[in-house]
Formats: C-alpha cells, sequence, structure tokens
C-alpha cells in the first residue's frame, strides 16, 4: 500500500517537474519578446525622427550623402513598420503569459496533490482519479500553449538552475508571514 503512494508521488513529482519548467520557459518567452518590441519601437521612433530631420535639412541643403543616408533611415522606419504589422509582438507578449499564468495554476494543484499524497488523505484510487484530471488540464495548456524558442529554454535554465527562481528558504518564507506563522519566532 505504501509502495502505491510512493510510486504515484513519483509520477505526479515528474509531471510536477515539468509543469515548473513549462512555465518558466513561457515566462522567458514573453520576456524576450517584450525586450524585442522595446527596442525595436525604441529604433523606430529614433528612426522616424531622423527621416523628419534629414527631410527637412534637405530643404536648406541639397548634398547627395543627406539624401541617400535619409532613404536609408526611411527604408528602415518602413521595415521595422512591416515587421510590427507582420509579426504582432503584443499578441505573443499576451499569449505567452497567458500560458504562463495557466501553468501556475495547474502547478499549484500539483503541489497541493503532493501534499495530500504526503499525508495519504485519501485513497491511492482517488489522489490517482485526481491525478489523471490535472494531466488532461495541462495537456490542454500544453495544447493551446505557443511554441517557444531555445533562447528561452536557455534563459530558463538559467533562472531555475542557477538563479534559482522559485525556491525560497525558510527565512525568505518567514519574511513575508506574520510572526504568529513563521518558523522561526524571532
Amino acid at each position: 500500500m505504501i509502495e502505491n503512494y510512493k510510486m504515484l508521488e513519483d509520477v505526479v513529482r515528474d509531471s510536477y517537474a515539468s509543469v515548473v519548467w513549462s512555465h518558466k520557459i513561457q515566462e522567458k518567452q514573453a520576456d524576450i519578446y517584450a525586450e524585442k518590441f522595446k527596442k525595436m519601437e525604441t529604433v523606430n521612433i529614433g528612426a522616424a525622427s531622423l527621416t523628419s530631420v534629414g527631410i527637412v535639412a534637405l530643404i536648406f541643403t541639397d548634398p547627395l550623402w543627406l539624401k541617400l543616408v535619409s532613404a536609408l533611415i526611411s527604408f528602415a522606419t518602413v521595415y521595422i513598420t512591416a515587421y510590427f504589422k507582420s509579426f504582432d509582438l503584443q499578441k505573443f507578449i499576451t499569449s505567452h503569459k497567458a500560458a504562463a499564468n495557466k501553468l501556475i495554476a495547474v502547478r499549484d494543484q500539483y503541489k497541493v496533490l503532493l501534499t495530500e499524497i504526503k499525508l495519504k488523505a485519501d485513497s491511492v484510487e482517488n489522489l490517482l482519479a485526481r491525478y489523471k484530471e490535472l494531466v488532461e488540464k495541462t495537456d490542454a495548456i500544453y495544447l493551446e500553449a505557443p511554441t517557444t524558442t531555445d533562447e528561452a529554454v536557455d534563459k530558463a535554465s538559467k533562472a531555475l538552475k542557477i538563479k534559482k527562481d522559485n525556491t525560497f528558504t525558510d527565512a525568505e518564507i518567514d519574511s513575508f508571514l506574520p510572526l504568529s506563522l513563521r518558523r522561526e519566532n524571532k
């Protein structure tokens, strides 16, 4: 009987870890697109401003190099604007954040299930049925989730393995709680 709880716990822990990873990858992909959008928007504003300055300068002077530079900067502005129209980075950011938020919710449900398994709060059969429901929810999220890049996976790996995102020491957790709920009542 105890072996069944252990086996179920192992399987649920594996699923939990996958959800933690997937959440962080979706979060990092959203960050990548947000950073790209911010950079391109800044370049676009700068290029549009320089194009305007170049055109105004052409009214007062007529050097060929100024015409060429203005044309190139104008081309860059048009290219970036077309890129924004073709690839809606804001939509990508929103869809990755939505997937990450759904994964947080299911991650917390896995955590509750693991707690119940540890406490043997229900029969293995009932806990297994709950696990199967969670797997179905998780699979539905994965099917809807937008694809991610290797860069997002690398950033998630650094965040989880090196920076230890999603992990807290007892002291850190205590700092969020009132004195009466702290492990170290200091």
